[in-house]
């Protein structure tokens, strides 16, 4: 059976103390396969088992999320706990009070950031403290991978979360995510992609700017990702971005099967008008169990357009809140699906786009509370997930923010 484009996120609930081991071998086994070898799939096994152990040495109900980052080759430890202090500033950066990591006087987050090659820290009042850190593979264009690494980039800030049904390995849910002119077709070769854990093809491109603004790698993506095969340009910070979130039917092997399908047909011909593209999804769906898919662009003046089919959701977030929330049309993408029609916002507000499956409560949205909307890209659809997924069902989010630069 060929690779799905997707990667599965491995989920690690800091609940006792053999968390920090289960999650230190899951980021050491991920990050050997996406090309982080040695000292620094050390490092990654070091930041993600030390993240763990601090969650349950405080009796956090949290957990540890282990993926390939979003754009480029390269790989995310994220991690919330859900009863951290609740100021959103100091107290995120102490988190959590006396862990230490990296040998004496430094604390967690000190050490976090001399492992890693970006860090991602935010407090959110009710909700804890969330942490993303990040890798990227040697071999990638760019400044040399190593602790401090960090540089602005162009090009999209992208989160991504993809969790099977607990006790499953394949996902029914899936995202892609690709930047370019809206006119140019940015698909790369086909068949490539990650494996069904955490595997990534050894010419997988470059990693984007991360949440705070610092760069993951030395340039914009190119090619093929990991984690939903995404592609860039030089000029991604003015070109198109578009995005997707399928929900197979179901859940299991048939609904992923239909997921991967619908991910090779986006990156097939991303730049396609969004009606265009929703017509080849269904297309490549026919004789599969069909699926939601849920489709956003942003284009280089700030529009937003939306075309969806099913119940993924779609929204404009801002620091204000939910600044708008698009409809869907009903049917099956594959089986009974309505001529597709595409909305169009004339200005997003640099905005984030977010789509998630059914597998998030969708009443978040009606309450999201201070802090949620406004969480960088890289941090937002795990801490969405983390508190509102529903259960027994897959779950896929998919934030992706403008370019985001430091001085």
């Amino acid at each position: 059976m060929e690779r799905p484009l997707t990667a599965v996120t491995v989920l690690v609930p800091a609940h006792d103390r053999d968390a920090a081991g289960t999650a230190a071998r899951a980021a050491r086994r991920a990050a050997s396969e996406l090309g982080l070898a040695g000292p620094r799939a050390e490092r990654t096994a070091e930041c993600a088992g030390e993240l763990a152990r601090a969650l349950a040495a405080r009796a956090e109900r949290g957990a540890v999320y282990v993926q390939p980052s979003p754009l480029g080759r390269g790989l995310d430890v994220a991690a919330i706990g859900s009863a951290l202090p609740e100021d959103g500033g100091a107290g995120a950066e102490r988190w959590p009070d006396g862990a230490r990591a990296g040998g004496p006087g430094g604390t967690l987050l000190e050490a976090l950031r001399e492992l890693a090659d970006d860090l991602v820290v935010r407090g959110t009042p009710g909700r804890g403290t969330a942490v993303c850190a990040r890798w990227r593979a040697s071999g990638v264009p760019g400044r040399p991978p190593g602790p401090g690494a960090r540089e602005a980039v162009a090009g999209p800030d992208v989160g991504a979360l993809r969790l099977p049904v607990d006790g499953e390995s394949s996902c029914g849910d899936a995202w892609a995510v690709a930047a370019g002119p809206a006119d140019d077709g940015i698909a790369g070769p086909p068949g490539a992609g990650a494996g069904p854990s955490l595997a990534a093809p050894p010419g997988a491109g470059a990693g984007p700017a991360c949440g705070d603004g610092r760069a993951a790698g030395g340039g914009p993506a190119a090619g093929n990702a990991p984690a939903g095969r995404s592609g860039a340009r030089p000029d991604a910070a003015t070109a198109a971005v578009t995005a997707m979130v399928v929900d197979g039917l179901g859940h299991g092997p048939a609904a992923a099967h239909a997921a991967d399908l619908a991910v090779r047909a986006f990156h097939d011909s991303p730049a396609l008008p969004l009606p265009r593209l929703m017509t080849a999804v269904h297309q490549a769906l026919r004789g599969t169990r069909g699926a939601a898919v849920g489709l956003l662009r942003r284009s280089a003046d700030g529009s937003v357009e939306h075309c969806s089919v099913g119940n993924v959701r779609a929204y404009v977030l801002g620091r204000d809140g939910v600044r708008h929330r698009f409809g869907a049309q009903p049917g099956v993408v594959g089986w009974n699906m309505p001529p597709p029609a595409a909305q169009r916002l004339p200005d997003a507000l640099d905005g984030t786009l977010l789509l998630h499956s059914d597998g998030v409560d969708g009443r978040w949205a009606h309450s999201p509370g201070p802090g949620l909307t406004g969480l960088p890209a890289p941090l937002l659809p795990v801490v969405l997930a983390h508190a509102h997924r529903a259960a027994r069902d897959d779950v896929t989010a998919l934030a992706v923010a403008p370019a985001r630069r430091t001085p």
